[in-house]
């Protein structure tokens, strides 16, 4: 009977997996206006964080509560993002659309390629770093891509989680209302272990004492 209680594994899976979906359908909402989708990546970061992870708090108070309280520090830092992934794409489509394949301008692409990459590295750390320290802007943006190149490993493992759960999403579009919540689930077991290599011993013992203590 145990296994059916409120404290059983059963349940705690069932909850856990509900809390997924209802974080997931909140992200999608918010990131409807498009230049919200920054705001709406670092508030499902830290809700999942605090309350899948954790068990602290309630998942619609803790998302509605970070969303308020990043928008003004994060909207600024997405629209950047979003105008150097425009850039990249664009130019990308140029040497692919107007220069023949045997021309030395497609080399170029492997170049695009790279900074590609790169801006999703650091996407990979920004959001999420700004939902768990406040800081400025540039300091948020200096850190998180200094963490993505000392920590290479990691940033590869993290972007792979990502390219798995897009691409689950892609074969099985019904599982857009749970894997965006899962995959940041997932990928805070390794950015956690990041960032608490930058944090004080005091911060790290308080935040050790507030997640036994839940």
């Amino acid at each position: 009977m145990r296994l059916f209680s409120f404290e059983g594994g059963f349940m705690r899976s069932i909850s856990k997996f509900t809390d997924c979906i209802c974080l997931s359908l909140m992200f999608l909402v918010c990131c409807i206006p498009i230049f919200t989708i920054g705001t709406a990546m670092s508030s499902l970061y830290y809700a999942v964080y605090k309350v899948v992870r954790h068990d602290r708090g309630y998942i619609f108070q803790e998302y509605v509560s970070a969303f308020r309280e990043n928008f003004k520090q994060t909207v600024p830092v997405w629209m950047l993002v979003l105008a150097i992934g425009a850039w990249l794409g664009a130019d990308m489509y140029v040497v692919f659309r107007f220069t023949p394949p045997e021309s030395p301008l497609r080399l170029l692409s492997y170049l695009f390629l790279m900074g590609i990459f790169v801006l999703l590295a650091w996407m990979a750390y920004l959001f999420p770093y700004m939902a768990r320290f406040e800081n400025t802007r540039k300091a948020c943006m200096k850190n998180a891509i200094l963490m993505a190149v000392s920590h290479l490993p990691t940033t590869v493992a993290v972007l792979a989680v990502a390219a798995a759960a897009l691409f689950g999403m892609y074969m099985v579009f019904p599982f857009i209302i749970m894997l965006p919540a899962v995959c940041f689930w997932i990928q805070s077991f390794f950015l956690e272990r990041v960032f608490r290599k930058y944090m004080s011993e005091e911060d790290r013992a308080a935040e050790d004492e507030r997640n036994q203590a839940y």
